[in-house]
């Protein structure tokens, strides 16, 4: 199971954004990440990684992630859970 962490910045009020992509990650990875954390940080940091490695870096990106662009970079290091066939 993986750690998934959104560092953001508290003071830039990054804290929406943090939400916002933390609830698209549950969704996609719900009981497969043994924990989503979302940690304030400060000097317009917004950080995204899997078990400590930064998945996106909004510093070298220039921008902020879309959350189809996060659940991607996730993929790659985390199996999705599985989906139930409606009968």
């Amino acid at each position: 199971m993986a750690e998934v962490t959104i560092r953001y910045c508290s003071p830039c009020r990054y804290l929406p954004k943090a939400i916002q992509d933390a609830d698209a990650i549950l969704k996609e990875f719900g009981e497969t990440l043994s924990a989503l954390r979302l940690i304030p940080g400060d000097h317009g940091v917004y950080d995204v990684a899997v078990d400590g490695t930064i998945v996106f870096s909004l510093d070298k990106a220039m921008r902020f992630p879309e959350s189809t662009e996060l659940i991607q970079e996730i993929r790659a290091r985390v199996k999705p859970r599985k989906v139930r066939k409606k009968t």
